[in-house]
């Protein structure tokens, strides 16, 4: 087992939500989707197992109760086992976007009725943002991509630099972000948390997938992972199954 610290510089803009909330700008009122700086890790095991859409790996229409088998999840496993990003330096924008189509063949009308939103508002994360991850690669002939774009409704482009990383310490305490149901399905569930991330699907089978969250371990099962970038060194503190 290698371990791994990836470093993702965002090429264009990565724009999903995490929350809606309404804002009133010259008395109109639209929503501004708002996103949390952490990545989900199932998105970015698809971008490392050479899936450019997530779609590829999973069904167009999820399961019931939001559950999703994520078919090709288990093929990438076999392989390396990512998990969530964490964000090192984070540059947001506010990009407003007009869902409803404007022609010259509008029908005039003061207030037109419409069930969606004139307008909305997206904070993204803008070119130049840099997120961190750690990779435990289980196939050493695996060539890992140097670019990677994650799915259909993020359209995020990063380029990405891997450092080798180490060890050096078992300690208690909180952990660096974490799929909290692959946690729980290792063995490694922690004694409690803080969501991060709350997602709309779940693993078929893995309860808890949809969350990322940091886990408090009173026990010493936090592994201190050192590596030295060059220019900065990056320390995460992580529950590693099988090590």
């Amino acid at each position: 087992m290698e371990l791994l610290v990836a470093r993702l510089r965002l090429c264009d803009f990565l724009t999903f939500s995490s929350s809606v909330l309404p804002v009133e700008i010259g008395g109109v009122t639209y929503p501004v989707y708002r996103p949390v700086p952490y990545i989900h890790n199932y998105s970015l095991m698809y971008a490392f197992g050479g899936l450019v859409y997530a779609s590829l790996a999973s069904p167009s229409k999820p399961a019931d109760h939001g559950e999703v088998p994520y078919s090709l999840l288990s093929e990438i496993s076999k392989d390396l086992y990512v998990y969530p990003a964490r964000p090192s330096l984070v540059d947001m924008t506010r990009i407003l976007a007009n869902v409803k189509s404007e022609g010259f063949a509008e029908p005039r009308k003061v207030k037109p009725k419409s069930l969606y939103p004139w307008h909305v508002a997206h904070m993204t994360f803008a070119p130049g943002s840099i997120f961190e991850t750690v990779i435990l690669l289980s196939n050493g002939n695996l060539k890992l991509p140097k670019t990677i774009r994650l799915g259909v409704k993020r359209q995020g482009v990063f380029e990405v630099n891997y450092y080798r990383a180490k060890v050096i310490d078992y300690v208690s305490g909180w952990s660096d972000p974490i799929n909290l149901g692959d946690m729980v399905r290792y063995g490694l569930k922690p004694d409690k948390y803080v969501a991060l991330l709350v997602t709309k699907t779940v693993r078929k089978g893995n309860q808890f997938s949809n969350i990322v969250a940091r886990g408090y371990y009173s026990e010493r099962k936090l592994s201190v992972i050192e590596t030295d970038s060059g220019r900065r060194e990056s320390t995460f503190f992580l529950p590693l199954p099988g090590l």
